[in-house]
């Protein structure tokens, strides 16, 4: 099943990041209205500004001004749930540099490179399955797993725990069609998904489980700095295992689907194997899963011409910048050797994605795994889903047949 398009609003102030148009169709249309007509939109409603362009949104990323410690999500920003201070994406400095210093050598270029031939391993496994079967589903089947593994392996969950893991994953975004904003379905995963990481740390703390990964690194930083709790161990890897198991999966299957729907890209491809990872990244640019997230101003910011008051909130959405005509030629065309320098595809400033190195290898390894497995597939695209939600879109499912 594709994504309609919506009809477009009689104006652009009548934009509202949870109308039906927005969550159950595609609103890649709807952006490009509001990059047209009103590329900052405030809504008072929400005391929120809204940046669709990509120069905007490029810039104010990295603005200091700009806290993410009232929460990043439509939900946290203009809906009013609350923010998670133990959470490093909801970290401003120092406590950011804290946490990512802590991490960040697990996601280094060459972090990721150590992991490619277990990833691998997993994929072929995976792709050899959906190949016997003459098809089957390329995100639960193949793409989430494969994420959900280099997840485990990261931030120290076991790896045979995997099955569970993801139905927990896919659950956190679930949304009710007639009531905006998160879940009972979501918050009950994320009770459970919590109280499992709990329980692996006091086995850990017991001797009866090893530390590894980010566990390891975070219980080694932990013993310097009393202020570090258990309650940021146990967040920080929820945070690690829903970000590897639910974004890279949705990228992953729609890279599959734009090189179904483009023959003539996976023609490039087969005759340049190379460009798997730049099939993944263009992928990521085209169909990035995270639609916005947001800041909230801490003092009185002059920006261009407008002036964003202290307490407002400004919505960044990604998905809009990523195919702004005044960064990206053709932006709504799939072209993998496109190789644009900038795309708001991992974010910008500081809290540029953790896993950009990782997710690039993950992408990389599952289509050229893929690529060297599959016969010529085609996408059932009655058979397939997409997630209908404001923040987190993209594919549920992607069934092939071969």
């Amino acid at each position: 099943m594709t994504m309609t398009s919506p009809e477009p609003l009689a104006a652009a102030r009548d934009y509202d990041p949870f109308m039906p148009l927005v969550i159950e169709g595609d609103p890649t249309s709807l952006y490009a209205q509001l990059r047209r007509e009103t590329p900052r939109l405030f809504l008072e409603r929400y005391n929120a500004w809204f940046f669709s362009s990509f120069e905007d949104i490029w810039t104010l990323s990295k603005l200091p001004g700009l806290s993410v410690a009232g929460g990043i999500t439509p939900s946290q920003l203009l809906l009013g749930a609350p923010a998670n201070p133990f959470m490093v994406s909801q970290m401003d400095p120092p406590d950011h540099r804290l946490y990512r210093g802590a991490l960040n050598p697990l996601f280094t270029a060459s972090a990721a490179r150590g992991l490619e031939q277990a990833a691998r391993h997993e994929a072929r496994e995976r792709i050899a399955a959906i190949r016997a079967a003459g098809g089957g589903d390329l995100l639960m089947g193949y793409a989430g797993p494969i994420a959900v593994a280099v997840g485990c392996w990261l931030s120290g969950l076991p790896r045979e725990d995997l099955p569970q893991l993801m139905r927990w994953t896919n659950k956190f975004f679930h949304r009710d069609p007639d009531r905006p904003g998160d879940t009972a379905v979501g918050a009950e995963a994320g009770v459970e998904f919590i109280a499992y990481i709990g329980e692996i740390l006091r086995d850990i703390r017991a001797g009866r489980r090893e530390a590894t990964g980010a566990f390891a690194a975070l219980i080694e930083r932990q013993r310097a700095d009393p202020a570090i709790s258990d309650d940021h161990l146990i967040f920080i890897v929820l945070n690690l295992q829903i970000g590897a198991g639910d974004t890279v999966p949705k990228s992953i299957s729609a890279a599959f689907h734009r090189l179904w729907e483009n023959p003539q890209e996976r023609a490039k491809l087969a005759a340049d194997p190379a460009l798997a990872q730049a099939a993944f990244l263009e992928a990521v640019r085209l169909d990035m899963p995270t639609q916005m997230q947001g800041r909230t101003a801490t003092e009185a910011i002059a920006y261009d011409g407008i002036v964003i008051q202290p307490g407002q909130k400004t919505m960044l959405m990604f998905a809009a910048a990523n195919r702004d005509p005044a960064e990206f030629d053709a932006p709504d065309a799939y072209r993998i050797d496109r190789g644009n320098r900038r795309t708001m595809g991992f974010g910008n400033g500081i809290h540029r994605c953790l896993g950009v190195h990782v997710a690039g290898m993950e992408g990389m390894v599952a289509i050229e795994e893929a690529m060297a497995a599959l016969p010529p597939y085609t996408v059932d695209l009655a058979a397939s889903r997409t997630h209908k939600t404001e923040y987190v879109k993209g594919w549920a499912n992607l069934m092939v047949t071969l």
